[in-house]
């Protein structure tokens, strides 16, 4: 009776060609090549809804959610390549497909590495930012990113040389004729090369670290460290809240006001004048009070006032604070003007304008309709 079965079932395969087991073969592995395609959205909200358990995705976990869509690809494209693999194509042909395949593979393994190394990278840094002081933390981001870069070239290039070995070429004459063109690419590149040697030098010498608000006198840019390239800065200006980016090289040989590092307090000061009637130390006492009152003035070190010089109009005295950041600095001075305002209305404190007293020496010559006048200066 099997056998009977079994002789039905192959005389049926003969007599139709698309039931032959390598068309059979081919469909299933085209349709499980679709799958990966698809299911990658539903595994994509899964991880997310992993990540939003604690309401926050850190860096760590937006990197995972990337490298399972490019795990999918790669998934995709081997069940894709399997499902070719049993039709009956030409050989010349299939070493075509072959060759495409192989440069898909290196590219998405590219790409899967790259993303594994951040990955990696996001462990490490977030281990040695527990471990240093919370000021250190944004240079651990510094150097981790540089790290991160450097590290993904060689990935890139190892991927590059695998290809072009692939493809026919000697890599090994390859990189002896770039050994011996290297003066010549050097010389042509010298721009590049000192730009990446000087974007190492920005990292290792500290001037500044990700995040942190810069002022480049050179070339009169006030902003924050957006990213540190390996060939060029971006920094995220203060005026217009554009991107901008410089040379490594200008950083390296100019000169840079870091309001950040390595301490972020920012010492600003209060001068205002006040009437010649006005008692010292009550001034003194309201302007401290003032600053005591207001969010961001720092207590360590604490406010201090000094009368400076007796002005053409009025007492002068400098109230000194700190503050916690630059980011700050404005909206905290606008306040303070404003409290010192109010209490020295409130308390009868006069701020005078600037104001001049004329006197004639001699009495003045008024002349009305021809007839001379004299009148002393008080009486005008």
């Amino acid at each position: 009776m099997f056998s009977l079965i079994q002789k039905n079932f192959s005389d049926l395969l003969s007599s139709v060609p698309w039931l032959k087991p390598e068309y059979l073969f081919f469909f299933l592995f085209l349709i499980l090549s679709l799958i990966p395609l698809y299911g990658k959205k539903i595994i994509k909200r899964f991880l997310l809804r992993l990540a939003l358990i604690d309401k926050k995705v850190t860096k760590g976990e937006k990197i995972i959610i990337g490298l399972s869509s490019w795990i999918s690809y790669f998934f995709s494209m081997l069940f894709l390549n399997l499902a070719i693999v049993q039709l009956p194509v030409p050989v010349k042909l299939m070493k075509i497909f072959n060759l495409i395949f192989f440069i898909l593979y290196v590219s998405i393994a590219t790409f899967i590495s790259i993303k594994l190394v951040d990955l990696i990278l996001e462990k490490l840094s977030q281990k040695v930012r527990k471990s240093v002081a919370v000021n250190e933390a944004p240079l651990v981001d510094t150097y981790y990113s540089m790290i991160s870069k450097v590290i993904n070239v060689f990935i890139v290039l190892i991927a590059l040389i695998a290809v072009l070995d692939r493809l026919g070429f000697n890599v090994t004459s390859l990189v002896a004729s770039l050994g011996v063109g290297s003066l010549a690419v050097g010389l042509a590149a010298q721009d590049t090369v000192k730009n990446f040697i000087s974007g190492i030098l920005l990292v290792t010498d500290r001037q500044f670290r990700i995040g942190d608000r810069v002022y480049i006198k050179d070339i009169d840019v006030e902003g924050y460290v957006y990213d540190i390239g390996l060939r060029t800065t971006r920094i995220l200006t203060i005026s217009g809240n554009n991107l901008i980016t410089v040379p490594n090289s200008k950083l390296t040989e100019g000169i840079i006001e870091n309001s950040l590092y390595p301490d972020p307090k920012v010492k600003d000061f209060v001068e205002v004048g006040v009437s010649y009637t006005s008692d010292v130390d009550k001034v003194k006492e309201f302007l401290l009070k003032a600053a005591s009152e207001i969010d961001g003035v720092l207590n360590n070190p604490p406010p201090s006032v000094y009368f400076t010089q007796f002005g053409d109009s009025a007492l002068i005295f400098k109230l000194i604070y700190y503050v916690e950041g630059k980011d700050i600095a404005f909206d905290v001075k606008s306040k303070l003007h404003e409290r010192i305002n109010k209490l020295f209305r409130e308390n009868g404190v006069e701020i005078p304008f600037p104001q001049n007293d004329l006197w004639f020496r001699n009495p003045l010559k008024v002349v009305l309709n021809g007839e001379a006048l004299q009148h002393k200066d008080e009486e005008l």
